[in-house]
């Protein structure tokens, strides 16, 4: 068989630097998010650029490629496209951020907040982007949105099928039983034609991780889906949405199973650009990653950089509590958290912030004996490291939800001393949302399945 060579990236959210001033709100909402605004522009080309001199047969963009649907944005969207295509076949699907399905189009001056954009409508996307997919499709299906889904032949062996879940027309991302009839004829077809089928989609189909952080990132009734999309003969399956890098595996009741990689946007940390390898032992994934991009005129070492702007959306909110009860109420806003009506817990997180940003691992002991329930921490493992910050820890924690890179997998004190840590906190307060969280934190400390993968 021979090889095929695909790249997948997804989630590039481009936002147009023509609609910011860099003013105080703009600087609230961007230190708000795991993801850029202004620099994204500057690192999808940095991205295109290694993409293009790589040795992939095709690209998959799988869907939120705008920040919010603004027309400026697609505009320049498009013309990025249009050069990487020079190079490479390119393949696009959108998603709800691109027809801002929310209403809420943003730009940003001084101390305000415009509503204002132009936005594109979603029965527009097809035919904007129609040059990316859809032009060249064995078959296509509109949705009742307009927008496209479509088969589409890359080199000799593969089909890809490229799905827009946006809505199923029951309340929620998924498909019309009319789309699902024609997926699963598109999957029997590739059947047919000896072609090995791999399909897109942006919204996950899995609760990754744990239900109680994405389980409502998923299409509408996402077992139902999976099991009919698997039942089908869909084997794999690219997604998007949540910004973070896990391989997960789904078994219909009938035996039939789907293997889901859940691709991180390009535009946050780590800003993966996951090439996948079609052959005989089945698809091999390795990832890379945006290595520099330049910024304001200065070359920027993507990973820190990108790293340092995924943790500060946690340790702004605790500065917010350290300056003030207004700065902590604007940032907390920022969030989508409603900040009049929060900002009074000023006076419970100021206290927590000076430990958050100060206190070691040590001391998290010590205040866990002082409970009570010191004895449920490995002793061994406090130990070693009696000296890490706790901020370290809860920065490690995030960063290992985003890259797939399960910290406590490599190392095993380090995940005895975290567990044993959430258990104490389990004997503190005994209930179902601790234990979840329990189990949250064994999932984000274990996953380690992306790197390297063949499926």
């Amino acid at each position: 068989m021979k090889e095929t060579k695909l790249t997948f990236i997804t989630d590039t959210h481009h936002f147009s630097k023509t609609l910011s001033d860099g003013g105080r709100q703009y600087k609230l909402r961007s230190g708000s998010d795991q993801k850029c605004l202004m620099e994204t522009g500057d690192i999808i080309d940095a991205a295109f650029r290694q993409i293009a001199d790589s040795d992939a047969d095709a690209v998959m963009i799988i869907g939120d490629v705008t920040n919010d649907g603004e027309r400026v944005s697609h505009e320049e969207f498009r013309e990025k496209l249009y050069a990487l295509q020079k190079k490479k076949k390119v393949y696009v699907i959108t998603a709800t951020h691109d027809w801002c399905s929310d209403d809420n189009p943003r730009r940003y001056c001084g101390n305000a907040t415009w509503h204002d954009v132009p936005v594109m409508a979603s029965d527009e996307l097809r035919d904007f982007y129609y040059d990316f997919g859809p032009n060249e499709a064995v078959s296509e299906f509109i949705t009742h949105l307009g927008t496209s889904s479509y088969a589409v032949d890359i080199g000799e062996n593969v089909r890809l099928l490229a799905l827009n879940d946006d809505q199923s027309g029951l309340g929620g991302a998924g498909f019309s039983e009319e789309h699902f009839q024609w997926i699963e004829a598109q999957a029997a077809k590739a059947a047919a034609d000896g072609k090995i089928l791999i399909a897109m989609e942006h919204h996950p189909l899995i609760a990754h991780i744990h239900p109680m952080v994405f389980g409502g990132s998923c299409v509408k009734d996402r077992e139902m889906v999976a099991s009919r999309l698997a039942d089908a003969g869909i084997r794999y399956m690219f997604v998007g949405h949540t910004h973070i890098q896990c391989i997960d595996t789904f078994t219909s009741k009938n035996g039939n199973t789907l293997k889901e990689v859940n691709v991180g946007s390009l535009v946050g940390y780590p800003a993966p650009i996951v090439n996948v390898t079609v052959c005989d032992a089945g698809l091999k994934i390795d990832v890379d990653h945006v290595k520099t991009f330049t910024y304001e005129g200065e070359t920027v070492d993507a990973l820190p950089y990108l790293q340092k702007h995924a943790t500060d959306l946690f340790d702004r909110v605790m500065e917010g509590a350290l300056i003030s009860k207004a700065e902590f109420a604007d940032r907390l806003s920022a969030l989508g958290v409603k900040g009049k009506d929060f900002g009074n817990l000023v006076y419970i997180v100021k206290p927590l912030a000076k430990k958050y940003f100060h206190m070691k691992a040590s001391g998290v002991v010590k205040l866990l004996r002082a409970l009570g329930c010191g004895g449920c921490v490995d002793k061994q493992a406090a130990e070693k490291f009696k000296d890490k910050p706790l901020i370290d820890f809860v920065h490690e924690t995030w960063l290992s939800m985003l890259d797939g890179h399960g910290r406590g997998a490599h190392d095993k004190d380090y995940y005895n001393l975290v567990m044993s840590v959430a258990n104490a906190l389990v004997h503190v307060r005994a209930v179902k949302l601790t234990l979840q969280i329990r189990q949250m934190l064994h999932g984000i400390l274990t996953n380690d399945r992306f790197e390297n993968a063949v499926l």
